[in-house]
């Protein structure tokens, strides 16, 4: 008899779970809400410059004339790590560890573009590299006025590089760190 009742109850169920066919449905993929562009500025005694409203500053370390910053974007969990230091006639040294540390993600780049900045009025001169593939920092830039200020950052995300998935909030990181480079002001100038 139990097994009569299980036999039954079985075929009931797959009578029931039989009523639409079958359907394909199209691959989707993570919908990314990405915040309003809106920036705010954010003032250390080094420098200053208009930070993503989304993003929080942060200062990791301070060690004689060198500072470490932190910009932090939560929501997408990414950082941009900042090192700022003091030019004691060492600019093309500072410049070369800058292409040292973009030499490090050639081996999983696909390509390297760069992009010079170039801000006179404001004395603000650097590079941005934008690094296309699987590495693990896909934006690294350094900023400089050639005489006094050094700014060298590199985009991080918290989360296994992979170009495809990560690729539209890395393009507006880019557009944030762009929009870093292009507000920024040295102390004193």
């Amino acid at each position: 008899m139990k097994r009569r009742a299980s036999l039954l109850v079985a075929t009931c169920a797959l009578l029931a779970a039989c009523e639409e066919d079958a359907v394909p449905r199209p691959k989707g993929w993570p919908r990314l809400d990405l915040p309003e562009a809106r920036y705010e500025a954010w003032t250390d005694s080094a420098l200053s410059w208009e930070k993503p409203a989304y993003a929080a500053m942060g200062v990791r370390k301070a060690e004689g004339d060198a500072r470490w910053y932190d910009l932090r974007f939560p929501g997408q969990r990414a950082t941009v790590h900042l090192t700022y230091s003091l030019v004691n006639e060492n600019l093309p040294q500072l410049i070369e560890d800058a292409h040292s540390f973009k030499r490090k993600h050639e081996a999983k780049a696909s390509r390297i573009r760069s992009e010079h900045v170039l801000r006179p009025e404001a004395r603000v001169f650097g590079t941005r590299f934008d690094v296309e593939g699987d590495a693990a920092s896909p934006c690294v830039f350094y900023l400089t006025d050639s005489t006094r200020n050094f700014l060298y950052g590199a985009l991080y995300f918290d989360a296994p590089p992979n170009a495809d998935s990560l690729a539209p909030v890395t393009e507006r990181l880019r557009a944030d760190i762009g929009h870093l480079a292009a507000t920024l002001r040295w102390s004193g100038r």
